[in-house]
């Protein structure tokens, strides 16, 4: 009998009150609020300046976009003002309206209206070496599909311009790395370059459009029928170029040492910050919030642990309506902090 009281008992209990450990509060104070409100402005400065910064960021990764697009700003010609290793072999032409469609197009671009993300462009200079390739249609799209198979000597000729153009960068003091053991491709950067420049030789025409996006087949004359050179910024590039400094280290750092001279842990910070967050929004509607008045004598182990949660829950609950009242008191100075807060958190 015992048992069956037991069980009807809990499940009743987490019909009734579902526990959310995600309600627990903090029981706030005037005094202990007071204390951290200097604090919670200077961290939410703090990283409005951080938002600020990344929104200025996009601004300019943006600008790139356009110029790029319109024409303004030429690929390669912005590669050189950023490195003085931009070097081609003998024989390889520029692409510049192939290079500009590639740049802003790219498939990696970080673009989600829906978000506020303004697209941005990653410039990219790409070159061919001829598009006499010796091949019909049907013979290079053989060669397509199977690079290694085919021996003949235009096939051969077209490995040649990567082995050529491996010899060529190496002995410019470039690192280089075989990418298929049919010599069908070579990736290099120079050293003073490392993350933040690459490039490739590759017989492979597809490695220009790799997305088949129709307007970059259009501007590339794709398919090219022969070997291609691609060299573009890579993001430690680009990210030292825009990327606003990382402040973070140091506004948490400066909380830290805040609340260390408060005598506030942390954690105890964070739970702060959250109880007041529902605090306000508790206010709208504090009849909503439900006291626990389930009384019962626990009798088994299993139901002193529902009497210790059911007491837990009493406490949130209680809580929650005395920090109602702590926000309405401080509301004029709680509710900018808090507004950023939530930004913050969603």
């Amino acid at each position: 009998m015992k048992a069956e009281l037991s069980a009807a008992l809990v499940s009743l209990f987490l019909c009734t009150f579902p526990v959310k450990t995600q309600d627990i509060v903090a029981k706030l104070t005037d005094a202990e609020v007071k204390t951290l409100i200097p604090i919670m402005k200077a961290e939410m400065a703090g990283y409005t300046k951080i938002t600020s910064g990344i929104a200025g960021e996009q601004d300019l990764r943006y600008q790139l976009f356009l110029n790029i697009q319109s024409g303004k700003t030429d690929p390669l010609s912005w590669l050189k003002q950023h490195s003085k290793h931009i070097l081609v072999p003998p024989g390889a032409t520029y692409q510049a309206a192939c290079s500009r469609e590639v740049s802003y197009r790219n498939k990696f671009l970080l673009e989600n209206p829906e978000e506020g993300f303004k697209p941005s462009a990653v410039p990219t200079a790409l070159f061919t070496f001829g598009k006499e390739s010796g091949l019909s249609p049907e013979n290079y799209k053989k060669f397509r599909e199977n690079s290694i198979g085919l021996g003949d000597p235009p096939i051969e000729k077209i490995r040649s311009v990567v082995v050529d153009a491996e010899t060529f960068y190496s002995g410019n003091g470039f690192s280089t790395d075989w990418g298929m053991s049919s010599g069908a491709s070579i990736s290099f950067y120079h050293p003073a370059d490392e993350g933040r420049i690459t490039g490739v030789v590759t017989i492979w025409d597809w490695i220009i459009n790799i997305t088949d996006d129709p307007q970059i087949n259009k501007q590339c004359s794709m398919p090219v029928m022969g070997p291609v050179l691609k060299i573009e910024a890579d993001y430690k590039l680009l990210d030292e170029i825009f990327s606003s400094p990382d402040i973070s280290k140091s506004i948490d750092g400066n909380t830290g040492n805040s609340l260390k001279k408060a005598g506030i842990t942390e954690d105890r910070y964070a739970l702060v910050k959250a109880s007041l967050v529902m605090a306000r929004r508790d206010s709208e509607y504090p009849e909503g919030i439900e006291v626990p008045s389930f009384e019962f004598t626990p009798a088994t182990q299993e139901e002193r642990e529902i009497a210790k949660t059911i007491n837990m829950m009493k406490e949130n609950a209680l809580a929650r309506k005395s920090n109602i009242e702590v926000y309405n008191r401080l509301r004029l100075e709680l509710n900018p902090i808090l507004d950023k807060l939530e930004q913050m958190m969603y």
